[in-house]
């Protein structure tokens, strides 16, 4: 049992607030200290955003009838949009978006409680036993994005060995690489708080360092990490003693950490920028002093000099520039050349070893975040020159994230990061942008830079920290790879599994769209919707799936391509209105073309998406539905759930308002689950901080609901799965952990044995494999055996199905690692992948635990694409397909090679066949559109390529299509 807590929360940070718009007059205003607690309130900060978002369309409106373009939504709006998703059911009923805060006391308090330790869960025949499945970062994919990491804050490099590195994440912990980043491992799921803002090492004792726990970098609206000090490790970051932090804040103190810094010639002396001042320790950090009260982000010494110290301010406001002439001990501002402290907010220091003398101080302005300017002092931080504020390169990012980064060899060299990563060769007089999120001319980084670094000792060795993780150039940023191996620290909404392969599984990512697990390789599996969300797979075949973006945004992928096939938008009304920010998918139990989307009213598609119907009406409540069920025994039964109404259908078209005694006055309503028996029992969840009220049941189709809380913490509970054929096995995942109850159980038990304790948000059982995975909001995709073995001996597991064509008969292959209880094959032929029928059987090979082979023969083969599934037949009559595969039987027995891969200007084709027969070649874009038809002749073709636009393509000759990607 873990005795420390890892918390992953968004907690508010009131200076930070100030630093959008909506903060401010005249959207809200803030006269004198009592009406300050409006900063801490929920509904009102949501109510300033509303109007200022009035405003901003007008004007969007009224330059439209200027002729201008339409930029779009301002900067901050999906940040803060997630951040309303989050907080609002966490925060309601009153608003104070400090309650989550209570966690880490309440985990804590769990953990010493008798409710964690009253039962052997061992005992009672109930193993949970959590292991990561990723994604860890690894190969480029749609349009050369990358997959596998998520926002990673700062790195740093050891000081004797710069192929160590250290990289600090806001919710994943501390990451180490000996390979020069290649590679990333940690080992601080343990720590008493997950989030790390800064690490410092020891210059002569590589073995002590210090970690700013926590996450300073604010994440739209009031989100955030709040820490509760500085760690101290004494054996190179092996472990990280509680009893090290002589700090030791309170997370309710609202305070964070942007910098640590150690004083090279006394590493005893430890200098912190943090948001109550820059704190001294002269001790090893054994004892600390506030010796400059405000808020500080940045810290450096002078070159060869540390009784120097330069200090930055400032982060919604009175941004400044401070030194220090006696090695931190005191500080004095510095105002010569410098704007006035109350027209910037953040502010970023840079020095260089090539001219001690040289500082550089970037700034922001104060309301807007964009760019204030780039300052140079020539004198040692004494006086300051304005060196350029054009072109705009921060893009209203301050607010968020600032980086700037000065070469050692030349003084001049400087990078700065806002949402893309500029260059400067001249001092910071002009700029050339290296990173563009699209890619194209500019190569694609990940937007949103935390953290500029170059290699130490070199000048043309670049290293970003952004939003999408680890980035490294070393050609001066011609080109870009990533640096994300191994790092699990993805944020992950929602997952779908499919029940052909139970290791074939789609997540919807934060900030990294729709990303498949598929033949042990993570990849990107549409960049098409932003903030990837709900995904599910049909269930005989899985080459069909539906994924879907923020506010219902809902596309289907056909032939495991995501196409731009849009079925449902967020820009109109009805089906296409706005839903909830991660709006509820289900599918029918049995009828994979049965779709309920919930938005304003519930939505069905009988027919894959191509048109929708409103079911019933579920008027009054919340504005959204945020979750919806079938009952898996009669599917007339369907329950949608808003945040204080629980409507039930009992003939699958007409609802009634079902919510009677539930306390939706003291809580927000999240996920709902159903007996896979019983369509009239029910269990629903609640987040907030209401005790008593986290979980209520019904028996009786909603006529009336008991409290179902037992043994639960009190934290938000943000999901529920039931446990089909079983007695009420239950799991639900909550803001730190998973827990689990049945009908034998009294009470709520733990299940998070080996489960980081970061913020739960979906769980999903995969029965042919009696796995139970869960989805993480910062340590990515995990897996556990289930507390109950529903299935008793394991039905087959299929590893592949394969097939080719030889001599004109088509052979089906494939392999499987137990035939279990399976019973026979039959296999089965189609013409259209659609409509399927069986050409043959072969009995499984008997109860055997070893790997098997499987081959058939279709002798009897048309000419053309001819598609092959299995349908599995099980002792217990359970029926299951296999994924769909194609064999061609062409009588010119051809097939084609695309070079290079991805493209610029020139696309070669090289076709292999038996004779020289022509075919259609077309060329079809991302939005499904035909931009080149043409009949071929020669094997070898030439494609001129160069006005093309960057992005994914797909290469279609006859029927065989193959993606493609030009630079």
């Amino acid at each position: 049992m873990k005795k420390l807590l890892i918390i992953l929360v968004f907690i508010s940070s009131v200076l930070c607030l100030h630093a959008q718009p909506w903060m401010q007059a005249p959207y809200i205003t803030i006269n004198n200290k009592a009406d300050s607690v409006r900063l801490n309130n929920f509904y009102e900060i949501q109510k300033a955003f509303q109007f200022y978002e009035a405003a901003f369309e007008k004007k969007i409106v009224k330059e439209k009838n200027n002729g201008e373009e339409d930029e779009g939504k301002f900067p901050g709006y999906t940040q803060f949009k997630r951040w309303e998703w989050f907080m609002a059911p966490r925060v309601y009923p009153s608003g104070d978006i400090t309650l989550p805060l209570n966690n880490y006391n309440e985990f804590q308090k769990y953990l010493d409680s008798n409710d964690c330790k009253k039962i052997n869960l061992v005992a009672e025949n109930i193993s949970d036993n959590w292991i990561p499945l990723g994604p860890t970062g690894t190969v480029a994919t749609t349009g050369g994005d990358f997959t596998g990491a998520a926002r990673v804050n700062e790195i740093r490099f050891d000081p004797a060995n710069s192929n160590i590195m250290w990289a600090c994440t806001p919710h994943g912990g501390l990451w180490k690489s000996t390979d020069g980043g290649l590679n990333w491992s940690t080992n601080t799921d343990q720590l008493a708080i997950l989030g790390c803002a800064d690490i410092a090492i020891n210059p002569a004792n590589n073995q002590i360092m210090y970690l700013a726990t926590g996450d300073a970098n604010w994440v739209g609206g009031a989100f955030g990490l709040n820490s509760i000090g500085i760690l101290k490790s004494t054996d190179g970051g092996i472990s990280w003693p509680v009893a090290s932090n002589t700090l030791n804040w309170n997370v309710s103190w609202n305070r964070r950490i942007y910098k640590i810094l150690i004083n090279p010639d006394h590493p005893d002396t430890i200098l912190a920028a943090t948001t109550i001042g820059i704190l001294r320790s002269d001790n090893g950090g054994n004892s600390w002093n506030n010796i400059q009260l405000g808020e500080f982000t940045d810290l450096l010494f002078k070159p060869s000099n540390s009784n120097i110290v330069y200090a930055a301010s400032g982060v919604a406001t009175g941004g400044g520039f401070y030194k220090s002439t006696n090695a931190g001990v005191s500080f004095i501002p510095v105002l010569t050349g410098l704007p006035p402290a109350n027209t910037i907010a953040r502010t970023k220091i840079a020095v260089t070893e090539a001219d001690s003398n040289y500082v550089y101080f970037l700034a922001v302005n104060s309301g807007n975040s964009n760019f204030n300017g780039l300052y140079r002092s020539v004198d040692g931080g004494n006086t300051f020159a304005l060196r350029s504020n054009t072109p705009e390169i921060i893009n209203a990012q301050g607010f968020y994230n600032l980086a700037m980064a000065v070469s050692s060899l030349h003084r001049d060299t400087l990078l700065v990061g806002g949402f893309n990563c500029w260059r400067s060769n001249d001092g910071g007089s002009t700029w050339t942008k290296i990173t563009r999120e699209y890619g194209g001319f500019v190569p694609y980084v990940h937007p949103d830079h935390h953290d500029l670094e170059f290699l130490p000792g070199t000048d043309s060795v670049y290293f970003s920290c952004n939003d999408g993780g680890i980035f490294k150039s070393i050609d001066r940023g011609v080109t870009w790879n990533p640096l994300n191996q191994g790092m699990q620290i993805s944020q992950i909404y929602k997952l779908g599994t499919s029940r052909i392969n139970p290791y074939k599984i789609l997540t919807g990512n934060q900030d990294m769209w729709s990303q498949i697990l598929k033949s042990g390789t993570w990849s990107v599996f549409s960049a098409n919707v932003g903030d990837g969300t709900e995904c599910l797979f049909e269930y005989t075949n899985d080459t069909i799936a539906y994924i879907s973006g923020q506010f219902g945004l809902i596309l289907k992928a056909i032939n495991s391509i995501p196409l731009f096939n849009i079925i449902a938008t967020t820009t109109g009304a009805g089906i296409n209105g706005l839903g909830d920010f991660v709006t509820p998918i289900i599918m029918h139990p049995t009828q994979q073309s049965t779709l309920l989307v919930g938005k304003a009213q519930v939505w069905r598609t009988i027919n894959s998406g191509a048109s929708f119907t409103q079911v019933g009406d579920v008027t009054g409540g919340g504005t959204n539905v945020i979750a919806l069920a079938y009952a898996p025994s009669n599917p007339n039964y369907i329950y949608a759930v808003k945040h204080n109404r629980v409507f039930i259908s009992n003939d699958g078209n007409t609802f009634g308002d079902s919510t009677h005694n539930l306390p939706t006055v003291a809580g927000f309503m999240t996920a709902i689950a159903v007996s896979s028996s019983n369509p009239l029992a029910a269990w629903i969840t609640f987040s907030g901080y209401s005790a008593a009220d986290k979980i209520w049941k019904t028996t009786n189709g909603g006529s009336t609901w008991s409290n179902y809380s037992a043994g639960l913490p009190n934290l938000p509970v943000n999901c529920i799965v039931y446990q089909n054929n079983t007695a009420n096995a239950l799991y639900v995942g909550t803001d730190v952990g998973v827990y689990f109850i049945s009908d034998s159980l009294a009470s709520w038990q733990p299940f998070f044995s080996g489960l980081p304790n970061v913020d739960v948000d979906e769980l999903e059982i995969a029965y042919s494999i009696n796995k139970i995975r869960a989805a993480t909001n910062g340590r990515g995709l995990w897996e556990s055996n289930l507390a109950i073995n529903s299935g008793g001996v394991l039905p087959i597991e299929l590893i592949s199905v394969t097939g080719y064509n030889k001599d004109k008969n088509n052979y089906i292959n494939w392999s499987t690692s137990s035939s279990g209880q399976t019973v026979k094959f039959e296999i089965e032929r189609s013409s259209d992948s659609s409509v399927f029928f069986k050409i043959g059987a072969l009995n499984a090979h008997g109860n055997l635990n070893t790997n098997t082979d499987y081959t058939f023969i279709d002798y009897d083969v048309p000419v053309g694409l001819s598609y092959y599934r299995l349908h599995k037949i099980d002792l217990n009559g359970e029926l299951s397909y296999s994924k769909t595969i194609a064999i061609r039987n062409s009588p010119t027995q051809f097939h084609f090679e695309v070079i290079p891969i991805p493209f610029k200007d020139e696309l070669k084709v090289k076709i292999y066949s038996e004779r020289n027969q022509p075919a259609k070649l077309q060329i079809i874009d991302i939005h499904g559109r035909v931009i080149l038809s043409q009949m071929i002749f020669t094997s070898n073709l030439r494609l001129s390529t160069s006005s093309w636009a960057s992005g994914v393509y797909f290469l279609k000759i006859n029927n065989e299509m193959t993606k493609i990607v030009k630079e």
